[in-house]
């Protein structure tokens, strides 16, 4: 019976951590608010990571009045931000960015003094959605 019980615990505690901590995330990104920030990149390739956008944030052109007093928040964003892609649109996207007539935006979900969660990327107002998307 004990055996029993220990070989349910080994399947199903996996299970249950991943759901609690999949759930931690939801939660956290429901209880911010969206804000978009303007950003600067370009499309590095790493045999391990795959391909991604690294970005800075662009704090210049960013509108700050969405944060709470009006103040952009350089802390909460501090670290470096990758945006990973399929293979067939990073090119295009690097282009794109890179690409000084287009507006580039992250849309975050923002607590204050939390680390912001990337929800999509923006393109002149257009959201990045697969490799059949048009900017």
């Amino acid at each position: 019976m004990l055996k029993n019980l220990r070989n349910y615990v080994a399947v199903f505690a996996p299970v249950v951590l991943f759901v609690a901590f999949c759930g931690y995330f939801f939660i956290q990104i429901a209880l911010g608010t969206e804000v978009k920030v303007r950003i600067q990149g370009f499309d590095p390739r790493d045999l391990l990571a795959g391909h991604y956008i690294r970005y800075s944030i662009d704090w210049n052109n960013t509108d700050c009045t969405q944060f709470p007093n009006k103040i952009c928040p350089q802390k909460d964003f501090e670290q470096s931000y990758k945006f990973y892609v399929s293979q067939e649109m990073a090119l295009v996207l690097e282009r794109e960015i890179r690409d000084t007539q287009n507006q580039a935006e992250i849309v975050f979900s923002y607590q204050k003094g939390k680390n912001p969660f990337a929800l999509q990327l923006l393109i002149n107002g257009k959201s990045f959605k697969g490799k059949n998307a048009r900017f």
